[in-house]
């Protein structure tokens, strides 16, 4: 497993799958940037929370179109080169399937604790009132990395199903636009639930209230739901399993 690991770091010198890592994790501190741009005292005074809340909402748009492209990156080089079926005799067709998803993985996981750690250096350069909270870190890493798992594993299926990676990409933005819509439905709405990617906003665990007459938000901690961790978990598991005995049977 780690030589064909290795081999395809190897094989990712030149398609830039960093780069494009990059520059989602720019954009998307661009887009914090602005948030924070017209900060007043109220909202830098428990900043972390209101950071958080921001964020998990801009990753529930960018990450699953992030993901859809990096799949597509990551696998294109077998379908678009046709060495699958070179490759498949080289080495297991199941190894192959894992190291891809370890490859991604890799790359997810990176980028989210990037995103935690330019989080914090700004919460101190702006001087935010309160500490970063260590239970607030652990559940941004929770919701991000299990949800976007998921959807990683779905992409990679999809980039290996289809030669025209227009349609695993078209998929990305879906997922995309349906993770936002996601946001401005309760809790108990199906809408949320059958969608993985509404659960990005089932796994949230920050709220705020809005007073009207003073325009004053005031944030407050909201426990993710467990229920959905568990469906998001088995998703993962059983997902993996079968996703991986289907591309084990698939012909090249």
């Amino acid at each position: 497993m780690l030589r064909e690991w290795k081999t395809e770091w190897m094989k990712l010198k030149r398609r830039k799958a960093g780069l494009l890592v990059l520059a989602f994790l720019g954009f998307t501190f661009l887009w914090i940037g602005w948030v924070v741009s017209d900060a007043d005292a109220l909202d830098l005074a428990d900043g972390y929370r209101w950071m958080f809340s921001n964020l998990s909402m801009i990753n529930t748009i960018l990450l699953p179109t992030m993901l859809a492209m990096l799949a597509s990156r990551l696998c294109d080089m077998e379908i678009k080169g046709n060495t699958l079926k070179l490759l498949c005799t080289l080495e297991k067709k199941g190894t192959l399937f894992d190291v891809k998803l370890l490859t991604g993985g890799s790359f997810l996981i990176l980028y989210v604790a990037a995103e935690l750690l330019l989080l914090l250096a700004g919460g101190r350069l702006l001087g935010f009132g309160r500490p970063m909270e260590a239970r607030h870190a652990a559940y941004f890493l929770l919701q991000n990395i299990s949800v976007s798992l998921v959807i990683y594993l779905l992409q990679v299926m999809l980039s290996f199903r289809f030669e025209n990676q227009i349609i695993p990409l078209a998929a990305g933005l879906f997922g995309s636009f349906i993770g936002l819509f996601s946001w401005f439905f309760p809790d108990t709405s199906l809408f949320r639930w059958i969608f993985v990617w509404g659960h990005y906003s089932l796994l949230h665990f920050t709220g705020y209230t809005w007073d009207e007459a003073t325009r004053v938000m005031t944030f407050y901690d909201v426990e993710p739901s467990r229920a959905a961790l568990g469906m998001v978990l088995a998703l993962l598991v059983f997902g993996y399993l079968i996703c991986r005995q289907l591309f084990v049977r698939k012909e090249v």
